[in-house]
C-alpha cells in the first residue's frame, strides 16, 4: 500500500487496484474493468453500487481530460476514498478534444460526505495529469508500484503538494 505522507488523508490509490491490459473492447470493459478494481478490499459498497455510479457521472460529459486520461469518479456512502488505475497499452478513442487516444484511466471514488474536502484535490491533480501526463517509461513498465509511486508523488510532492492546499 502507498505511505500516507499526511496523517488527514488516507493514501488512495494501493498497487493491487491497478491494472496493465493491451487492449479493451469498450468503455463498458474499462469501467467494468475499474469497478473490479475498486471494490477489492473493501465491503461498504456493492459492484453495481459503484459501476452505476461512475456511468452516471460519465453520463453527465465526458471524464476524459486529455493527454490520453481519464478521470471518472462518483461519490458514494464509503469511509475512505478510493482509487483505481486501468492502462490500456492500446488506447481507446473517446473523443477527447486533444484527439489522442485514452490510454489510462483513473477511477476516483469519493465520500458523500467529504466532496467539498476532495474538490480542490481533485482539481489540482487534473491540471497536473493534464501538464505532465504519466510517463512513458512508467506505462511501459507494467510495474503497478511504480504507477502508485509516481501517482503518490503528484498528490504530495513537497513542492507542489495537492494537499497541502486543501489544508491551507
Amino acid at each position: 500500500m502507498t505511505k500516507t505522507k499526511n496523517n488527514k488523508f488516507p493514501p488512495l490509490l494501493d498497487p493491487e487496484r491497478i491494472k496493465f491490459i493491451k487492449k479493451s473492447e469498450s468503455k463498458k470493459c474499462v469501467f467494468d474493468a475499474l469497478t473490479e478494481l475498486l471494490v477489492k478490499g473493501q465491503k461498504e459498497v456493492s459492484k453495481n453500487q459503484v459501476f452505476d455510479a461512475l456511468i452516471k457521472r460519465e453520463k453527465l460529459g465526458n471524464t476524459n481530460i486529455g493527454n490520453g486520461i481519464a478521470v471518472p469518479k462518483a461519490h458514494l456512502t464509503i469511509t475512505n476514498p478510493r482509487a483505481a488505475i486501468l492502462v490500456v497499452k492500446k488506447g481507446l478513442t473517446l473523443g477527447a478534444a486533444d484527439k489522442q487516444v485514452t490510454t489510462l484511466f483513473l477511477a476516483i471514488l469519493i465520500p458523500d460526505k467529504q466532496r467539498n474536502q476532495y474538490s480542490i484535490m481533485l482539481s489540482t491533480l487534473n491540471q497536473k495529469l493534464i501538464l505532465n501526463g504519466i510517463p512513458e517509461i512508467i506505462l511501459a513498465s507494467n510495474n503497478p508500484e511504480l504507477l502508485a509511486k509516481h501517482f503518490d508523488d503528484l498528490l504530495y510532492d513537497e513542492n507542489q503538494s495537492i494537499r497541502s492546499e486543501i489544508e491551507a
